[in-house]
């Protein structure tokens, strides 16, 4: 019964995602599309607040801008541009000024390299009116 409260006070608290909101998340996703394809780590970085937190599925977490720049580009050189990438959201939640969303990110490389990523990211409404990630976590495979 505990259980039941709870979730549904969660569940009163949170809405579907503002329309504005949801082209700026897409747009976002779209830059990590474009950036892990041409090569360009600066414009996924730029999807990202000044104070966000990025985390690996080992729990290993980078914060802010410049940490999240520097393994990027280190990502890059080892990597190479992704000869094709996606993001696909299975879900999201708006709560205030903070939007949770859910889903994978892939990526293929030159010879048969490939990354899938299934992610949590918090997206944040700033003062500006854009929304960026706060926080992004890799969720484990195992």
């Amino acid at each position: 019964m505990v259980l039941f409260v709870c979730s549904s006070t969660c569940l009163a608290q949170s809405s579907a995602v503002e329309p504005a909101a949801r082209r700026e998340i897409d747009a976002g996703n779209q830059a990590w599309i474009d950036g892990m394809k041409q090569g360009d780590v600066e414009r996924i970085v730029a999807t990202y607040t000044a104070d966000a937190v990025d985390c690996d599925p080992e729990g290993h977490c980078l914060q802010g801008r410049s940490a999240i720049r520097k393994h990027m580009k280190a990502e890059m050189a080892r990597f190479g541009k992704a000869e094709s990438a996606s993001v696909d959201s299975a879900g999201s939640v708006q709560q205030g000024l903070f939007v949770y969303e859910w889903g994978q990110a892939e990526a293929r490389f030159a010879h048969g390299k490939k990354m899938v990523d299934r992610y949590l990211t918090a997206w944040r409404n700033e003062q500006d009116g854009s929304w960026r990630i706060f926080r992004n976590m890799v969720i484990p495979s195992r």
